[in-house]
């Protein structure tokens, strides 16, 4: 999608909510800058920046340009994606005439979906990853990637029939708020679905937590050579402890594994380097319980408020009433 006046429109600059114009420059780059505050914000590789330098997403960018296409249904040819997107948002596969704002879009797995149903799709990411999501999704002409902080979404306030966010909450430092980002941006009469890891006992006592005090500040590159040692030598066995006792048999090893999902072999053991790396090496993983989730949704003013359990943890969708209602 092309930085023409129609999606400029969407764009507020983070620091002051002014309108965003471009510059061009030499060759066929560009920058954004604020009409008001006049802050200037690059587009590289034809995507627009509104944060630089590193961040606490930071392993996300290294994980999802490594492993660019492992989750895409395209790639794996198993409708994964697509079944989790439209069993946890319950919309129809058809949204031609929305808009929908993507949060924490990854390389992109379910903005390949979204960009299928018609709507407009504005999709961002705090990290790298937008250039994996660009360079998978990016020839879509109803799709806008941009990389953007969840806290300071360079967007107009009610401007979207949609906001979607999943795999994404509980990886930042305040959950909370991050959803209540979320919400200001979501239209009269337009909804707002999240899902977030669930707050158990069960998953407090596992692998995971035991060892992410430890794994979550090692070097990344190292850390990625030591899972997939760990994935080569253990897959087999993880294969084995599924078919006899599900994902609790899974569970009993530092690994993970989605032979049950129906993946090639090879696919399988990618997802299986990539989830487990995805387990150890975040900087923030913060899981909710559904009263807490509802709240949110209740102290944000949202009506017909659904949540419940879903395929990564809780889900939550909720509508944001008509002006008049």
């Amino acid at each position: 999608m092309k930085l023409e006046p129609e999606i400029l429109n969407v764009f507020a600059c983070p620091a002051c909510a002014g309108h965003m114009t471009i510059r061009p420059q030499e060759g066929d780059t560009c920058n954004l800058i604020c009409a008001g505050c006049g802050v200037v914000y690059p587009v590289t590789k034809g995507i627009p920046r509104f944060v630089t330098g590193g961040n606490y997403a930071d392993s996300f960018g290294m994980q999802w340009n490594r492993h660019r296409r492992t989750q895409l249904d395209s790639f794996t040819g198993v409708p994964t994606s697509r079944s989790r997107l439209f069993t946890a948002t319950a919309w129809p596969e058809r949204l031609t005439g929305e808009v929908i704002l993507e949060a924490g879009s990854g390389a992109g797995r379910f903005t390949e979906v979204l960009v299928t149903t018609g709507a407009r799709v504005y999709s961002f990411d705090y990290s790298a990853a937008v250039e994996a999501n660009a360079a998978s999704n990016g020839a879509a002409d109803n799709l806008c990637v941009f990389q953007a902080d969840i806290f300071r979404i360079p967007v107009r306030r009610e401007a979207f029939d949609k906001v979607l966010c999943l795999g994404v909450l509980q990886h930042t430092p305040d959950p909370e708020r991050a959803f209540k980002s979320l919400a200001t941006h979501v239209r009269p009469g337009g909804q707002l679905v999240v899902d977030i890891y669930a707050k158990r006992l069960t998953a407090i006592v596992s692998w995971k937590y035991l060892l992410r005090p430890i794994t979550k500040r090692m070097d990344r590159e190292r850390l990625h050579r030591l899972v997939e040692h760990a994935v080569d030598g253990l897959l087999p066995l993880a294969i084995r402890l599924r078919r006899i006792a599900g994902r609790a048999g899974v569970r009993l090893l530092p690994i993970t594994e989605y032979s049950n999902l129906g993946l090639p072999p090879e696919i399988n053991r990618q997802w299986a380097v990539l989830d487990t790396f995805d387990m150890y090496s975040p900087a923030h993983d913060h899981p909710r319980t559904i009263p807490t989730v509802t709240r949110w949704f209740e102290d944000a003013g949202f009506t017909q408020i659904e949540v419940g359990r879903g395929p990564n943890g809780i889900v939550g969708r909720g509508r944001r009433p008509s002006h008049g209602a």
